[in-house]
């Protein structure tokens, strides 16, 4: 860097034509740990809280995001406050991640990102009809405990079944039911609209399976470079060279072949 920062040390990473690059306006600074291979500037910004010595930090950010990340990895900070500087100019705002911490329980932190990447963030989508709100009532009991191990790979059965018993419970149905086809099936007729109905079975573990993808890679966050699954194992497929969401992997039912049986 050839700019005058005065007494002021400035870290950079990232954001050049170097993927791996770091450096400080203080030379005896060692930067390696922020030498990392990350693709998103959110999980860029927790490795440098996670890495600064400083007892007071300021994360400036509108992404909700970056607010849980942090959240979720506060405890292994060394700084004893934390702030996200959040708003606008005129109506700026300082959310005290440290108090959060403090008045939620371990096990809602712990599943904190499971919870995010599930009920929709910018790389999952929302589940129809069921708002973060409504899904919070459901996660701050005992539930939160079905999104255990979600981030973790392999993606075992028992997590998808877990996984889809928690995102079943959301839609209100008989305490009985677990799986989320069986949910279609109990509020059929009972929703105005189609696209109010919980996702297929097929449908909603594709959608968990991306989850676990994007809970590995928040949860390795503090991490410079982490072993991440592959993007085709985790439902997404390639298509020109893009990276798209697969949908579902049955059948439309337009498309499947049943006996007709024809009045005369």
């Amino acid at each position: 860097m050839q700019h005058n920062f005065g007494d002021l040390e400035v870290v950079i990473s990232g954001g050049s034509t170097e993927e791996e690059h770091a450096q400080s306006t203080n030379l005896r600074r060692n930067v390696d740990c922020l030498k990392s291979s990350h693709e998103e500037a959110d999980t860029r910004m927790v490795l440098h809280a996670v890495h600064t010595t400083a007892h007071n930090v300021v994360v400036m950010t509108r992404d909700t995001d970056v607010v849980l990340l942090l959240i979720y990895h506060f405890a292994k900070m060394e700084c004893s406050h934390l702030w996200v500087m959040s708003g606008t100019a005129r109506d700026t705002k300082y959310i005290p991640v440290h108090d959060i911490c403090r008045k939620l329980m371990p096990e809602q932190v712990s599943h904190l990102l499971a919870f995010h990447a599930i009920t929709g963030c910018d790389s999952t989508s929302k589940l129809a009809s069921i708002t973060k709100v409504g899904a919070w009532k459901a996660f701050s009991g005992t539930n939160c405990e079905l999104l255990g191990r979600l981030g973790q790979s392999p993606l075992e059965e028992d997590v998808l079944s877990n996984v889809e018993k928690f995102v079943v419970k959301l839609y209100e149905v008989d305490s009985s039911i677990t799986c989320s086809n069986d949910a279609r099936s109990y509020l059929f007729g009972a929703v105005r609209k189609p696209e109010f109905l919980p996702p297929t079975t097929d449908a909603l573990r594709l959608h968990i399976k991306r989850c676990n993808y994007q809970v590995c890679v928040w949860e390795n966050a503090h991490i410079p470079k982490p072993s991440l699954p592959r993007l085709q194992d985790c439902g997404w497929i390639v298509q020109r060279e893009q990276v798209v969401p697969r949908l579902i992997t049955m059948s439309l039912a337009s498309n499947c072949a049943l006996p007709v049986n024809v009045l005369a």
